[in-house]
């Protein structure tokens, strides 16, 4: 939990330092439309198939790999998913809980929460679910919220 704990202070302070004396705010609306398309991903996959998931994600879209320490461009990232995709995986279930939504720019607000994925894997019987703690960037293309950013990382087993 420490490394989560401390990308999030050091991108508050990026965020923070980087401001303008602009207040941006989020709307009710914007946070429910973030929250329901983050509970929808994986479910989008499973269920409408890659392009429409694939248009979820902003042009410039990057995923830190918290424990490789790796940083993913879209196409990187993206056909890491579409591998899993092909393989047959599918998420049959996902939960969403927001922790909290803070703007950092004009259409983009940087998203907190915890997620609970349930899949159906290929290569077993098992039902698996992950619960994974998400710092996510959203940002709004062509009136439309997408992911631009995101770093994760299972919760601690306790």
């Amino acid at each position: 939990m420490k490394p989560l704990f401390t990308l999030l202070i050091v991108l508050i302070l990026f965020f923070g330092c980087n401001q303008k004396e602009e207040n941006y705010t989020i709307s009710e609306k914007d946070k429910k439309e973030i929250e329901t398309l983050k509970k929808n991903i994986p479910l989008i996959l499973a269920n409408e198939g890659w392009e429409a998931y694939e248009k979820k994600f902003s042009k410039n879209y990057k995923n830190w790999h918290m424990l490789g320490d790796q940083i993913r461009n879209r196409t990187e990232y993206l056909s890491l998913v579409k591998q899993w995709y092909d393989a047959g995986n599918r998420a049959n279930d996902s939960e969403v809980e927001s922790v909290d939504f803070i703007p950092i720019a004009k259409n983009k607000v940087m998203y907190l929460h915890k997620q609970i994925e349930k899949f159906d894997l290929v290569d077993t019987e098992d039902k698996v679910a992950r619960d994974i703690r998400f710092i996510g960037i959203f940002i709004k293309e062509e009136g439309e919220w997408k992911v631009d950013f995101t770093a994760f990382m299972d919760a601690p087993k306790t």
